[in-house]
């Protein structure tokens, strides 16, 4: 079996920003561990990982709870901007969070995040 190209994946986080007008992105596990990420040097990357990590969790816990069906992403609305988290599973295979950070006037990035998740899904052979 090929192992995958990780290196590809900070690409496709970088495409992605460019496209959604985004600050930043990361990609982590859902224990929150770092994997890729397209960032400022500003930007501590292994927080946000972190983060995100801590935002899935109580998240995907209510969904189970109430019985909501599949999650589809995480929206956080800030004074001065936006994060959004959107999981990305496979049967039998490490949940990946997929975290991107905007300004304020960003309103569509359903598509550029949607986009990210095929070609990470494909990288990393996720069915």
């Amino acid at each position: 079996m090929e192992r995958p190209n990780y290196r590809a994946l900070p690409e496709i986080l970088e495409e992605m920003n460019k496209e959604g007008g985004f600050i930043a992105s990361i990609l982590a596990r859902d224990d929150g561990l770092l994997m890729a990420s397209a960032a400022s040097p500003t930007t501590n990357r292994e927080v946000f990982a972190a983060m995100s990590g801590i935002v899935a969790e109580p998240v995907e816990r209510m969904r189970k709870e109430l019985s909501l069906g599949e999650l589809k992403d995480i929206s956080i609305r800030f004074s001065e901007g936006k994060a959004v988290f959107r999981k990305i599973a496979a049967k039998g295979k490490q949940s990946l969070i997929i975290a991107a950070v905007m300004q304020r006037g960003v309103r569509y990035h359903s598509r550029a995040i949607g986009k990210a998740t095929t070609k990470i899904r494909g990288v990393l052979g996720y069915s």
